[in-house]
């Protein structure tokens, strides 16, 4: 069967659409560093390795060593494509050995530029469960800070899973998927499918909270104690315009 000119021009649009516009494999062994900045704090480290990976040769592996304090590793995309400023869908490959700590634990976010002096959307763990929010660590004299926090579904750990993300700045949202399956965001008690950010809180404002997602950042950073060492590992990075899914 011969597709029409206009069945084709659909097709076409629809790949497009769905190609990312940032990719990420590590398979050149190095960071680019006219891709990435590295904003590494304390004792956490990060390197290219070759022992633990999802697809490929190589993958991103961040270590936090037993009893670490006030310490974080992170790479970060400091130039996101104007396309995807005020909306877009992410994917990595992750794998938590043996698992984080219970306290909050950030892993990705996208926001301002300046991180961790930002405001800035983010997927984070708390207690083996995800934890998706809206930090304001960057606020106008005389606003204060805080964040906007919601709980969601438990996270994979011990083996490599499909870690998907949908951010919007307008409203300010956020969607998580692991292994294709939605996870659900708890709100008192029913079960909701995104999490809705307003700030101030109970201001009502749900429009522009970040004001832009201007760079991107993979790492870990734990707010508390850390009694056992653990690695976090992240491959086959992608963002884009619309969900991507797990690579082909």
């Amino acid at each position: 069967m011969k597709l029409t000119i206009c069945a084709l021009a659909a097709a076409f649009t629809l790949a497009a659409q769905t190609k990312p516009v940032f990719t990420e494999d590590f398979e050149s062994g190095q960071l680019d560093p006219a891709k990435w900045d590295q904003r590494v704090q304390g004792t956490a480290t990060l390197k290219i390795q070759t022992g633990q990976t999802a697809h490929g040769k190589y993958a991103l592996q961040i270590h936090y060593p037993e009893m670490a304090t006030q310490t974080y590793a992170f790479i970060v995309a400091p130039h996101l494509p104007d396309t995807v400023k005020g909306h877009f869908f992410g994917r990595a490959y992750v794998k938590i050995d043996p698992a984080t700590p219970p306290p909050h634990t950030v892993m990705v976010f996208a926001g301002q530029a300046g991180w961790p002096l930002s405001k800035f959307d983010e997927v984070g763990i708390n207690k083996n469960t995800f934890q998706p929010s809206y930090q304001e660590n960057k606020s106008a004299r005389g606003q204060g800070r805080g964040e906007d926090v919601k709980h969601a579904g438990p996270v994979p750990l011990g083996k490599w899973f499909l870690l998907e993300w949908e951010m919007n700045d307008d409203p300010a949202t956020l969607t998580i998927w692991a292994d294709g399956q939605l996870s659900q965001v708890i709100q008192g008690e029913e079960k909701v499918d995104t999490s809705a950010f307003q700030w101030p809180k109970g201001s009502g404002t749900t429009k522009g909270l970040v004001g832009g997602f201007e760079e991107f950042g993979f790492g870990t950073r734990v707010w508390g104690a850390v009694p056992t060492a653990f690695d976090v590992y992240y491959d086959d990075i992608a963002i884009g315009a619309q969900r991507l899914g797990p690579v082909k």
